[in-house]
């Protein structure tokens, strides 16, 4: 779990240090450029490559997972830094030098040399691991006020509960942000991978591995979306020289709210809701009459009386969907939604003519990536207990159970939170369904 301590801050202390050389050596500026290190520079002599490895004389222990049967080998990374978290956070963590992009505060620090159409000192659109932005202060006056999250995908901690990931609860060992994100950038959408779980859900197809195969699209200035380059209808970042033409011209935006473009109605498998599906396979449903038999065991009990509710076919709010498709063509849901993008982003739909729409509902128009500073009071707090006809209905006090903003005892560490929900309460539930 990523807090703000003296000794998470001691813990870094070493990483920082090496940013800090790397800035005193004048190489961190390249940092500032769209995708900084992460891409080699314009020939084939690049220097990009020495600012993250050491061939010979690497003593970091970080490694990486090296093959779909899980084998790891060492990262050959420079400086002393123990995991592959800690090496990112040097440029991207609290104090860090070397980007603006902030992921432990969620905010985006301005930065001259960085060319991007994201807003200064905002939230950043996926959140915090440790804090972020009060989002109710910034969408009501741009003002700052730094909140610690109450919800995030969990860093190098674990087992944790891997919800919605088939019948059972599954657990993981715990994430890295290279279980999200590939260091040198696939196809998709913010440097998402091409291939979790041995699923497929980007990367580069073709006999020569270089044809893109992006699942996760973007409606920011200079994404390649499928359709528009004759030289690459597929859409998605090419690979070498075209590539990096490519992200000269791209205008990432860190804090707009949703810019995922959602193609779903052309190829029905590719989106962000199908990428995140990758580990929490059974949340990408299109229909709320769709069943998927899980068991959440003690994480869905009354701790009181040990009863759990158990294997029962669950039904799921549908994603890649439209708001009328979603919701019936009698609804008046897209009138409702436009003016709460922050609170409720939609992804967007591209016309026939070219022109982008908010109209879709994915797993980020509920949901922060990173971490959310969301609370949870009231019934969204309740827990389940068995009433005297024996149905499990919500009670509303403090017991901990699978609801946000709950602990549960049993888990190792216990878990429980706001499950990265964008509002407080059941707040983005009310900005579609307002009036119910």
């Amino acid at each position: 779990m990523i807090r703000h301590t003296s000794t998470m801050r001691g813990a870094r202390a070493a990483v920082l240090l090496l940013a800090f050389a790397l800035a005193m050596l004048g190489v961190v500026s390249s940092a500032f450029a769209n995708f900084g290190p992460h891409i080699p520079g314009d020939s084939l002599d690049t220097d990009s490559c020495a600012m993250c490895h050491r061939t010979h004389t690497s003593f970091s222990s970080a490694t990486w997972s090296s093959g779909p049967s899980g084998e790891y080998a060492n990262a050959l990374l420079v400086g002393s830094s123990g995991t592959v978290t800690e090496f990112c956070l040097a440029c991207h963590g609290e104090g860090a030098p070397g980007a603006a992009t902030n992921v432990i505060d969620g905010i985006f620090e301005s930065s001259s040399a960085y060319v991007t159409s994201s807003t200064p000192n905002a939230p950043l659109n996926a959140g915090g691991f440790g804090s972020m932005p009060d989002p109710y202060a910034w969408n009501a006056s741009a003002s700052v006020d730094i909140v610690p999250t109450t919800s995030r995908h969990e860093l190098d901690t674990g087992p944790l509960p891997l919800w919605g990931a088939g019948t059972t609860l599954a657990t993981t060992p715990g994430i890295t942000c290279t279980s999200c994100h590939d260091p040198h950038p696939t196809s998709n959408y913010r440097m998402l991978k091409g291939s979790i779980n041995a699923t497929t859900v980007g990367g580069y197809a073709g006999s020569d591995a270089e044809t893109p195969n992006a699942f996760v699209f973007s409606t920011e200035t200079g994404f390649p979306v499928p359709g528009v380059d004759a030289s690459n209808t597929a859409g998605g970042f090419l690979k070498g020289e075209a590539g990096i033409a490519q992200v000269e011209g791209y205008r990432p935006n860190y804090t707009g709210g949703s810019n995922l473009l959602n193609i779903t109605s052309t190829e029905p498998n590719k989106s962000l809701s199908v990428w995140c599906t990758s580990c929490h396979t059974g949340y990408r449903e299109t229909s709320a009459q769709t069943t998927v038999v899980v068991n959440y065991e003690i994480y869905e009990a009354n701790p009181n009386t040990g009863g759990q509710v158990g294997a029962l076919a669950r039904h799921f709010h549908p994603v890649d969907v439209t708001l009328e498709n979603g919701y019936g063509p009698d609804r008046s849901l897209p009138a409702t939604v436009e003016p709460d993008q922050q609170w409720v982003p939609l992804e967007q739909a591209q016309g026939s003519t070219g022109e982008f729409y908010k109209n879709y509902i994915g797993c980020l128009t509920c949901h922060r990536a990173h971490g959310s500073s969301t609370v949870m009071t009231g019934w969204a707090a309740s827990h389940l207990e068995t009433n005297t006809l024996n149905y499990w209905t919500p009670v509303q006090d403090n017991v901990p159970g699978i609801n946000p903003a709950k602990e549960v005892p049993g888990g190792s560490p216990a878990v429980g939170s706001s499950a990265l929900i964008r509002t407080n309460n059941r707040g983005v539930c009310e900005r579609c369904h307002g009036g119910y």
